[in-house]
Order: C-alpha cells, then sequence, then structure tokens
C-alpha cells in the first residue's frame, strides 16, 4: 500500500481492541473540501435497501455500525476490526450468540439517545421489515445466518446464529446494518430521495456527517453537501477531519480529469482513465493515491426462460471466447489482473478455475465447437446483447465492452455478432431488474474481506436475486451452505474448491480482471486512506492549505 501524509502523523492507541488516529498538524487553513466524481448511487441512501458502491460509500458518512474495519487494514482481517457504536463485545463457546455493549452517550440529531433498541429496529427492519430481495440483507443472506436480536438492556444487544458462522463479525461492518433513526426510518417502506428535503432523503443520523443537500437528475445524483455532525460518537477523537465537504458529479472522465487540472475540485475519485491517471499524477501540483484492491468486474448471463443463454453450452461459448490477456494490457495497460475466479486473486480459497477447468482463456478451439455443434455458421450467426454502464461507476465500461466484443467476435470467426447497448448506472440497475438484458457487465466492491463475499452473493440462489440472472443449483446452494457454517480451514478448502469447479461448468456469470482504487489530489490535501475494503471515507481528508 502507498501510505503518503503530508505533516501527519499516525499513531495508533490501543484500548482492548480500539485503534485511533491523532491529528499532530496544526488546525486547516480551511472548512471545505471538493470531491469530484463521475459515480452516482444507484437508487437511494437507505441501509435496508441500497447495495451499490457509492450508496454504501454515502452510508458510512451519513451513519455508524457497530464495528468498522480500521481505516488502512492491508488484509481485512478480523482483527482490524474496531468498535464503531459497540464499544467491546464477545461470542459464546458455541459461537452461536454475539454480545455487544453500546456507547453511552450517543445522540441523533433530534436528541434522543442511541440505545439497544435502535440496534433491533435498524437490523430488523432490513432483515424482515423491507425484505428487499433486491436489497444486501437479502444479497448476503443475514436471514439464514441470525435467527434474532434481542434487546438485554440500554445498552446490550444479542445477536443469536442458528449456525455457527466464521465471517459474522466482518459481516456486521458492512453499511446495510448501519443504524438509522427511527424517526425518518418508517420499518416496513425504503426511504428514497425527496426532491429539496435531504432529512426526509436518508434515515441515518449517527454518522460523522449530516446531509444538508442532495441533488439529482432524472435519477442520477449531481451533488451533494455534508456538513461535520456535532453528535458524532468519535468527534472528541477530532472526526470529521474537515467541516464541510461537496461532492460534485462529473458527465464523464474527460470532465472530471479537467476539474481536478483547473483546481476546481481538491480530489478526483472514481473514475478516471488509466492514461489520466499516469498523466496527472505527473503534473506539479497533484499527488497520486493508489491502492491494489479486490475490485472485480465479470460478465453475467440471463438464463431465463425465452432468452438465449438459457442454453448453458452457448455460455460456455462466450466465456472461452474472452481474452483477459488483451482486456488487461489495452483497457487497463497493465494496472489489472486477469482473473480467473470470482474469488481475487491472493484471496484464502482463491483458485483460477476458469484457466485450467474447462474454461481457458480465449479458447477458441471450444468456441468454434460449440457453435457449430448448435448449428450456428457466418450466415445463421449467433447474436446477442451485451450492456454496459456509461456513467463512470465502473472504470472505463466502454472500451471494455469494444474489447470484449471484439475478442467474442474473432473467437467464433465471423459466426457471432454481438450489439453493445450503454446505458448510465441508475438505468442499468432499473435493466437488471426488469430482467431485459441479455448479458451485462458488472462489478464487485467488496462488503467484507472473505471469500464468502465473493461466492454466496452470486452463486447462492437466495442471495442472487439482486442480479437477476435466474441461475439456481440445489447443489451449488448446499455447497455454499457448508462453506460458510465450516469454521474449519480443510473443509472450507474443499467446498470453496468444489463450487468454483463448478462455476466453471455451469458458467451463470465470468470473471475477467481485479483491479485497486486511485485517487488524485492536491498536494495541499492530507489524510487520504485507500486500503483493501476500497472504502472512502470522507471524514479523513483535510486541508493543509
Amino acid at each position: 500500500m502507498k501510505w503518503i501524509a503530508v505533516g501527519i502523523i499516525v499513531v495508533i492507541i490501543v484500548v482492548g481492541v480500539a485503534a485511533a488516529y491523532v491529528l499532530t498538524t496544526p488546525p486547516p487553513k480551511k472548512d471545505t473540501l471538493i470531491i469530484g466524481t463521475t459515480d452516482s448511487a444507484e437508487t437511494g441512501l437507505d441501509p435496508a435497501y441500497a447495495y451499490d458502491y457509492y450508496g454504501w460509500e454515502m452510508i458510512q458518512s451519513l451513519s455508524s455500525g457497530l464495528v468498522e474495519y480500521r481505516a488502512g487494514t492491508t488484509t481485512g482481517a478480523v482483527s482490524d476490526i474496531v468498535p464503531a457504536l459497540a464499544t467491546s463485545w464477545s461470542v459464546s463457546t458455541d459461537q452461536l450468540v454475539w454480545t455487544f455493549n453500546l456507547r453511552h452517550g450517543v445522540y441523533y440529531e433530534g436528541g434522543q439517545e442511541f440505545n439497544a433498541t435502535d440496534v433491533k429496529y435498524s437490523f430488523d427492519r432490513g432483515n424482515i421489515g423491507i425484505n428487499s430481495v433486491d436489497g444486501a440483507f437479502q444479497g448476503i443472506g443475514y436471514a439464514a445466518i441470525v435467527k434474532n436480536v434481542t434487546v438485554v438492556d440500554k445498552y446490550t444487544v444479542k445477536f443469536f446464529l442458528f449456525k455457527p458462522f466464521g465471517p459474522f463479525l466482518s459481516i456486521m461492518t458492512v453499511p446495510c446494518t448501519y443504524m438509522v433513526d427511527p424517526l425518518y426510518a418508517p420499518y416496513s417502506h425504503i426511504i428514497n430521495y425527496t426532491a429539496g428535503d435531504a432529512r426526509h432523503s436518508y434515515p441515518g443520523g449517527l454518522g460523522p456527517y449530516l446531509l444538508s443537500s442532495w441533488s439529482r437528475t432524472a435519477g442520477k445524483d449531481v451533488q451533494y453537501k455534508l456538513v461535520a455532525n456535532p453528535n458524532y460518537w468519535n468527534a472528541s477523537g477530532g472526526y470529521p477531519k474537515t467541516k464541510n465537504i461537496i461532492i460534485t458529479m462529473y458527465a464523464d472522465s474527460t470532465s472530471l480529469a479537467l476539474a481536478i487540472s483547473a483546481g476546481d475540485v481538491d480530489i478526483a475519485f472514481r473514475q478516471l482513465t488509466v492514461d489520466q491517471i499516469t498523466s496527472l499524477s505527473t503534473r506539479s501540483g497533484l499527488h497520486l493515491w493508489s491502492e491494489p484492491g479486490p475490485f472485480i468486474q465479470y460478465l453475467v448471463f440471463q438464463e431465463k426462460t425465452g432468452f438465449t443463454f438459457n442454453d448453458t453450452q452457448l455460455r460456455i461459448a462466450v466465456a472461452s471466447a474472452i481474452n483477459r490477456t488483451l482486456i488487461v494490457s489495452t483497457v487497463y495497460s497493465g494496472l489489472a489482473q486477469e482473473l480467473y475466479s470470482m474469488i481475487p486473486n491472493g484471496m484464502t480459497f482463491h483458485r483460477d478455475i476458469f484457466n485450467v477447468a474447462g474454461g481457458a482463456n480465449f479458447n477458441y478451439t471450444r468456441t468454434q465447437e460449440i457453435l457449430k455443434a448448435k448449428g450456428y455458421t457466418s450466415t445463421n450467426k449467433f447474436t446477442f446483447n451485451l450492456y454496459y454502464e456509461t456513467s463512470g461507476h465502473y472504470p472505463q465500461s466502454a472500451q471494455l465492452a469494444l474489447v470484449l466484443k471484439s475478442s467474442i467476435e474473432a473467437a467464433a470467426h465471423g459466426n457471432i455478432t454481438v450489439n453493445l447497448n450503454g446505458l448510465d448506472w441508475p438505468a442499468m440497475g432499473s435493466a437488471r431488474r426488469a430482467e431485459t438484458m441479455d448479458a451485462y457487465i458488472m462489478g464487485w466492491y467488496p462488503d467484507y474481506i472473505e471469500a464468502d463475499d465473493y461466492i454466496q452473493p452470486f452463486y447462492q440462489t437466495v442471495g442472487n436475486g439482486w442480479l437477476h440472472c435466474h441461475y439456481s443449483s440445489a447443489l451449488m446452494d448446499q455447497y455454499i451452505d457448508w462453506s460458510r457454517f465450516n469454521t474449519t480451514a480443510p473443509g472450507r478448502d474443499y467446498n470453496y474448491y468444489w463450487i468454483q469447479n463448478q462455476s466453471v461448468i455451469d458458467c451463470p456469470m465470468v470473471p475477467m480482471y481485479q483491479y485497486g482504487s486511485f485517487a488524485v489530489a492536491k498536494t495541499s490535501v492530507a489524510g487520504i486512506v485507500l486500503d483493501i475494503t476500497m472504502n472512502w471515507r470522507n471524514w479523513l481528508p483535510y486541508p493543509t492549505a
């Protein structure tokens, strides 16, 4: 990791399992930072429903969970999970009961004190009340893990599990488990954007910031304005470091690059192209912050009856035609890694299964054999629509789509036609939910750093509803359950090997590449922390001039 700070000393203070960063520089000379991005929240800022990168980033600024990852973690290990609204926790010897002891004297904006009842309300609301197939509670599968949440007293809450679940503390760091203010979060329906009314557009209120304004046009974010929360539980630690954050959305990477070059923004984060990152990093007055990370992109096939990719062999034909080497070298100039499993490179239980088990990298012979057997020729082409997002949520999506089209068509020797269709990020989400796309490019930022997070939400029937791809396998479901609730490394390793091998045989989706995090900022900005979680922490950066 590149940890580069200007005039800052990082001190770790350990109290039990707690950790904090202590600022030793003089107070900043200005109280506002402007951040530029091409991204947008897909739907809204309700923890019970939002399940996308930028929605979660905003939730992390506007609310808090019981625990969180230590900023700067290099592994995402459980030892790097530190207190937030819970000061301490314990687990029973049978690993079925987790007890969390809560902070005293934490207040919502309206003046009511946070307590154990709010924890139960927030968790039950997301897991039972809203109960949306598109939401993270269902995607991650909390209902199969947590039996119930019980209030012990005002400052103590217990989570009872159905079975021992190794990554439990990790899934409690996920923003969907962050607290909501019951005054602004009805139990049975989602809070959505309300034009001109920031306070009624999000249900949080215990985070480092409050939302002072939020503007959207045609379902896409235009600007957020955040102001420091005076009631923030960690305000005494000096957080947030900057009083005001303005986040401005740009139409594309070109306009974002121009904005950081001209000094219109202090930080540019998500998504500059590789060429722009390289060029800007050498410019006087600017500095590149980067971190290799476990962001992945993959191709999803629609298996619903009536769609072409309901045929497994045609999915395998296209999967065999994907040239990852070309993607990494041409689209990402070598800054990405080829990926042959949904579990990222370097993560425990990863295997290069798509390169060794029937789905080899650009295996043109297999593609041609399958097409011939299916009766496709140059005069009877296999044709499908490939969708990608156009608004900068993912890095260089248009270029990626073009390389995919060219490599797939080349593999088929003229027997495949790929029609490209670009949609902005909110429209892409709508099309995914409407189940109208033959095949589409998606990406995954980690919920938590564990192999389970790259398997269960995609391959288990109860979890992959958010993808709307209609993949379902009772045997895969069983193996995923065995992997999730097995607490031994050999047992989990065997199960993950089987799962990854079966993912090639069934081929509901195809992993393509892995990428990290990049931000370009003025040299007068310090405190940026990029780490393996890929979280962007608005409360850490601060201006030095």
